[in-house]
């Protein structure tokens, strides 16, 4: 969804410093150019086989040729480390699971000429893999049946032929987004045969699964569990519950009866159901792990004690306990929730846990683990093992560049402690001063890390590499230090987060390190608000970015695919449809301060964005081109919030790094 924002501070505290030594071997390598960052390989979907001893995972690369993302599943021992490729020429990896018996990797791709995915079944002993779906709405994800005859997986229903031929009919519009050109048409689940025989519809009308669903079948086969919402808009997410599903009829009943939940993993025995419920009613805001009968929705245990918003949960094998991941400062961490509600941290050392996970039957847990300095590598934790094992060497080119130095920053705003990540330039000398950028997270509810990810780390790799400190800071909002901290953000969902950002500012500067005269603050969405909010609250900025920056309040409840739902539970409540609630949105709106912009600005966004609609671009664009201000605005014809080919994605990065360089140096 699925994205990463001055009052007085005290003196902020860095926890690490750069050594001079770091310094020195920085300077026999090479830079980082963008060049170079398009052999970086991600990994993604870890899936470890039921006995232990292997894990299988989606590798993905960029073609710059052909302009798209490659994949392939590879496979590497847990033993040995030893690793081989199980798919050739196959497009748009999506999902994969193992069999029961792990005789067999389930696993989606593209196929035929109209790329939708569909399901396949790759028998481990040899031979090709079998397709079992020929879904005409594609393959989204799926689940095993417990002796491994069958499967159920989510599929969209193409629309029915329009009668007459090619003509084109209307269609109810409720809470779809302002590109919406055809019916919002349910996930629904199907049945299949494993050798693809027998596909069944399972569910019924209107309901849909959703991105929050945990597909899983109960130990005797007889039921799905599955997250569901009561149709296919998107915005409707909000009404997810996560339901027991007949297995044969169809029929869905809700595992807690009333209010909503953001699905959850199925216990082995298939008793509990470890769901992500919200605790101030919105899936927007703090998550926290609720585990609940799966027969009558019973509370057993929670993970309140954790206080951080959840991004992940996985069971023990033996069903009592259940691992959670979570933001932590900069971190990505990972807790054990014990059944009494207790919780403890996992020490993983210096390796973060990305939230892309899979426990195998003897409770060794297979992650992809990133570090400062490491992109994302698979790792298995076995039960009871004191630390992480490293299994791929995925980027060892990057051993021969200069990488900058992250540490983590802290400063005070508004009495609230807010927790960053400070870059420094390489070969970075701590006698000078530097320009200094800021690069602000989305979300909102969102953290910046100080782990090397190939969307927010190559761009700040750039901007050390250009002689800039670079800070991420955690705002309100962000859900890296517990619920108080991200629910400070509603009711000044724009003015709150911008106090705490020029607070850092504040705090940098007393360091002595930044040249006060070349500061630039850029960031996407969430970010792009921030950004479009703070250089039309201070003239200090020399230069910025606003990447589809929610600019409008009001445009953004009405045009959104969130639309409204999202705005009202940031304005606690508050709706544009009175003249006191218009007032509200009006003054955490950066265009209403358009006119008190100096800074030069550059604004991206793509033209088919249906989340922060690019209109947003367009109304701050004019209001400060007709005005004779500086302003650049670039656009790419891409569908969704942020461009996913691998050419389009460098362009938007290079066309960031490069306003800075035209305006910082």
């Amino acid at each position: 969804m699925a994205a990463r924002w001055c009052a007085g501070a005290f003196a902020a505290v860095v926890l690490s410093v750069v050594l001079p030594g770091s310094v020195r071997a920085a300077a026999a390598l090479k830079p980082l150019t963008f060049d170079a960052l398009r052999g970086l390989v991600t990994l993604e979907e870890p899936q470890i086989s039921p006995d232990g001893t292997r894990v299988a995972y989606v590798r993905e690369t960029g073609d710059y040729k052909a302009d798209e993302v490659t994949t392939e599943i590879d496979l590497v021992d847990v033993a040995t480390g030893a690793k081989r490729v199980l798919t050739h020429d196959r497009k748009g990896i999506g999902a994969i699971h193992w069999s029961p018996t792990g005789d067999r990797l389930g696993f989606t791709a593209s196929a035929g000429t109209d790329k939708l995915p569909q399901l396949f079944v790759l028998p481990m002993n040899g031979g090709d893999p079998l397709q079992v779906t020929t879904s005409k709405g594609g393959v989204a994800d799926f689940a095993w049946k417990p002796d491994g005859t069958a499967l159920v997986y989510e599929a969209t229903d193409p629309p029915a032929p329009a009668k007459p031929e090619g003509f084109v009919p209307a269609f109810l519009v409720t809470d779809e987004h302002f590109l919406t050109r055809v019916p919002s048409l349910p996930v629904v689940l199907w049945t299949v045969e494993s050798d693809g025989s027998g596909a069944k519809r399972l569910t019924t009308g209107t309901l849909s699964t959703n991105f929050y669903s945990d597909l899983a079948y109960t130990p005797d086969g007889k039921t799905i569990v599955a997250a569901l919402q009561p149709d296919g808009v998107f915005a409707h997410f909000q009404q997810t519950k996560t339901m027991r599903i007949d297995a044969v009829t169809g029929a869905a009943v809700p595992v807690v009866a009333g209010g909503i939940d953001g699905g959850g993993p199925l216990s082995p025995d298939g008793t509990a159901v470890a769901l992500t419920m919200p605790r101030h009613g919105s899936l927007y805001l703090q998550t926290d792990v609720s585990v609940r009968s799966l027969s009558g929705g019973t509370e057993r245990f929670n993970g309140k004690s954790i206080d951080r918003n959840v991004h992940w949960a996985g069971w023990t094998p033996d069903s009592k306990a259940v691992f959670v991941g979570t933001s932590d400062g900069v971190r990505s961490v990972l807790w054990r929730l014990a059944p009494d509600g207790t919780s403890k941290k996992v020490d993983l050392g210096d390796v973060d846990f990305t939230g892309s996970a899979s426990i195998a039957s003897n409770g060794t847990i297979a992650f992809v683990g990133a570090g400062r300095t490491d992109p994302g590598n698979i790792y298995v934790l076995p039960a009871g093992a004191q630390q992480p094992k490293k299994l791929t060497d995925e980027n060892p080119w990057l051993a021969g560049y200069a990488l900058a130095q992250r540490e983590r920053f802290d400063w005070t705003s508004d009495g609230r402690t807010c927790s960053g990540v400070l870059t420094y330039p390489i070969g970075y000398d701590p006698a000078r001063k530097y320009p200094l950028v800021l690069t602000i997270h989305g979300g909102p509810v969102s953290t910046s890390t100080w782990d090397f990810n190939r969307y927010d780390t190559g761009l700040t790799e750039m901007l050390a590499s250009h002689g800039y400190l670079v800070f991420e800071p955690n705002y309100r909002g962000s859900d890296n230090s517990g619920d108080a901290f991200l629910q400070a953000i509603v009711g000044d969902v724009t003015s709150g987060p911008g106090r705490d950002n020029l607070a850092a500012v504040d705090a940098l500067e007393r360091r002595g390190i930044v040249d006060t005269t070349r500061i630039g603050v850029g960031g996407w969405s969430g970010g792009g608000l921030q950004t479009s909010w703070l250089i039309g609250h201070a003239n200090f900025w020399r230069a910025a970015v606003s990447g589809a920056g929610v600019d409008d309040w009001f445009e953004q409840a009405v045009l959104a695919d969130i639309n409204e739902e999202f705005a009202r539970v940031f304005f606690a409540g508050a709706t544009p449809w009175t003249v006191a609630g218009r007032k509200l949105y009006d003054d955490e709106s950066p265009i209403t301060y358009a006119d008190k912009i100096t800074t030069p600005l550059l604004i991206l966004s793509d033209t088919g964005d249906q989340r922060v609609p690019i209109t947003q671009s367009f109304q701050l664009y004019r209001a400060l081109h007709d005005t004779g201000k500086t302003v650049e605005f670039e656009a790419w014809p891409r569908s969704g919030h942020f461009p996913a080919d691998p050419v389009a994605f460098e362009s938007v990065m290079k066309a960031w790094d490069g306003w800075f360089e035209r305006w910082l140096k």
